[in-house]
């Protein structure tokens, strides 16, 4: 196995640095591009249902009353913003990075990993429907229609990405959502 170069300027790069740095290379060294969309394609082909689904339900958890107490209540120039509305806003923030990825990914041909994507956020919201802690955001903004809400709108993403989620697996992971997956779905 190749020996890893030196690279400390590299090592300490932000991440918009780093890509920053792969244009100009690429740029200067139009020959390495096959092979960066190669090392592109199969990082964008993995991923796994299960860890996004424990990373989606700890991000929705980790929402504090706190966080909340910032953006509910009046603001400037006398707005008023209702403490559900500012969770539910909350909560879609923390899900639609994940959303952006499953569609990011179907546009490049990475099916496989945006439906393992879709099924994992599925799983995660799933995963906190019946969360009572007072202490949450997600006890704020309503359980569990806040997030079958929020479900609504993944499936639509999905659908939209022409991501078939196998009924059977929503049926098991995810039934209260399965029932309204049954009737035929507008094209």
């Amino acid at each position: 196995m190749p020996r890893k170069a030196k690279t400390p300027t590299l090592d300490v790069l932000s991440a918009d640095e780093r890509a920053g740095v792969l244009t100009a290379l690429l740029l200067a060294h139009p020959e390495l591009a096959a092979e960066a969309e190669a090392l592109a394609a199969a990082r964008m082909e993995s991923d796994d249902s299960e860890a996004v689904a424990e990373y989606l339900s700890y991000e929705l958890r980790a929402l504090h009353l706190e966080q909340l107490a910032d953006r509910a209540g009046a603001h400037h120039g006398g707005r008023y913003i209702e403490p559900h509305e500012a969770a539910h806003d909350m909560l879609a923030e923390v899900i639609q990075p994940y959303l952006n990825d499953l569609d990011r990914r179907t546009k490049v041909g990475a099916r496989a990993a945006a439906e393992q994507i879709a099924l994992g956020v599925l799983a995660g919201m799933y995963a906190c429907r019946h969360e009572h802690d007072n202490d949450r955001v997600l006890t704020h903004a309503g359980m569990p229609d806040a997030i079958d809400n929020l479900a609504t709108t993944a499936l639509t993403t999905m659908d939209n990405a022409g991501l078939d989620l196998p009924p059977e697996w929503l049926a098991e992971h995810c039934p209260a959502w399965s029932a309204d997956r049954s009737r035929p779905r507008p094209n």
